[in-house]
């Protein structure tokens, strides 16, 4: 009877444990399928628990209890450069929980190419890791620069002084076009930031403008009918974001002669203003017809 007993018992494990380990649902998804070499690329994990109970979530030997995997096209791994930390926490049953992570600190994917990337949490009472469905994405490497501008940084704070530079080019994905930053220290030529600024109209002419400040200014058509204009700081934080639309012509950017910027022509578009108008108008015509006030 002990060996059936035993046999039974494994048999029952077996089918148990794959049940339970896929109640404890994670889940990854990215902010797009894909990023230029050397921007930040990030990564939400979403972990559901449909145990039945509260669970602690707790890595082996004390490590994180979320991890990645990532690997090439080409199916070879691609190594940490530092261990991802989350320290372990209490989800309840029927919770659901959310952490974003920049993988880029975490692995080196700046070399183009195709990746496989998968999320994995650690279930402590089963002692596995679950793993969300993988979520493919490229990186290529960065089109050549369409305008670039150098510029001085002053001594602050005891910190020496040096050049900069600004970068814009553009990147054309399968149905939309982005404008690109970059901020190179020039005494290196590190990237010390690269992004997205936001979509734009191809082919259509980008108005950049270095203000007295070391500011990048810029103006680009981001639809048919606006126009975006957007400022960033020497340290590649954007400092302003204003929308125009063609009502009243197309906005220019001007510099003046104390090294001040303008921007001339053009109607101020406040995009939270005119969906406050559009709901409150389906507000309106939604009422029942017949009635009167």
């Amino acid at each position: 009877m002990r060996p059936l007993f035993l046999v039974l018992f494994g048999w029952v494990t077996a089918v148990l444990l794959p049940s339970a380990s896929a109640q404890l649902k994670v889940e990854l998804s990215m902010d797009r399928d894909s990023y230029v070499s050397l921007e930040t690329i990030t990564a939400t994990v979403t972990v559901t628990n449909n145990v039945g109970k509260d669970v602690v979530l707790g890595g082996p030997s004390e490590t994180s209890w979320l991890d990645f995997q990532i690997s090439t096209s080409a199916g070879e791994p691609v190594s940490p450069l530092r261990p991802v930390a989350v320290a372990p926490l209490m989800i309840r049953n029927g919770e659901s929980l959310k952490r974003k992570f920049s993988l880029d600190k975490h692995y080196y994917l700046s070399d183009s190419g195709k990746y496989l990337l998968r999320a994995a949490a650690y279930f402590p009472e089963l002692q596995k890791y679950n793993l969300s469905p993988p979520k493919a994405f490229m990186v290529q490497e960065p089109r050549r620069a369409t305008w670039e501008e150098v510029f001085s940084v002053p001594d602050t704070a005891g910190v020496p002084g040096g050049y900069r530079k600004y970068q814009l080019f553009t990147v054309n994905d399968l149905d939309k076009s982005w404008i690109y930053y970059s901020l190179i220290d020039e005494t290196n030529q590190l990237v010390l930031s690269r992004a997205p600024l936001g979509e734009f109209v191809p082919d259509r002419v980008l108005q950049p403008v270095v203000d007295r400040n070391k500011r990048l200014n810029l103006i680009y058509q981001s639809t048919p009918s606006l126009y975006t204009y957007q400022q960033l700081d020497p340290g590649g934080q954007v400092t302003a974001l204003k929308f125009y639309s063609v009502s009243k012509g197309i906005p220019k950017l001007i510099k003046e002669a104390d090294g001040a910027t303008a921007i001339m022509g053009g109607a101020i578009y406040d995009p939270a203003a005119e969906a406050r108008k559009k709901t409150a108008v389906r507000k309106l015509s939604d009422r029942p017809g017949g009635l009167t006030e």
